[in-house]
């Protein structure tokens, strides 16, 4: 899991490792890492021994305000990818996600970057 942080290395600038443990294919990782623009990301990602998952990826802007924060809490059941969804900034009510793992964050983050160039 932390191969994907080093394969993409260029994102950040840096990256610490809060918590990290596996124990068979369950693991818990709680992380934070600093982009290239500056702005910071929080990460926690579990993966249960039953399967289950759960994560919250919280990404601010330089300022600590909210760029994006992605999360599986199922308070959210109408949202077509519930319970995967996506907050935004001054927005009540959050949308939906297609980011749902470490890899899709990862990617989203590349292509971000990409278009602001």
């Amino acid at each position: 899991m932390l191969h994907l942080f080093d394969k993409n290395r260029d994102l950040f600038t840096s990256w610490a490792v809060l918590r990290y443990e596996q124990e068979g294919e369950a693991y818990l990782l709680q992380m934070t890492a600093v982009l290239q623009d500056g702005s910071r990301l929080t990460l926690r990602d579990y993966l249960f021994a039953d399967g289950s998952r759960k994560y919250a990826y919280h990404w601010m802007e330089t300022d600590g305000g909210l760029r994006r924060r992605w999360d599986n809490t199922s308070h959210w059941s109408a949202i077509v990818t519930a319970p995967h969804h996506m907050h935004l900034p001054d927005q009540e009510i959050p949308e939906l996600s297609t980011v749902t793992n470490l890899e899709d964050l990862l990617s989203f983050l590349r292509q971000w970057f990409d278009e602001k160039r």
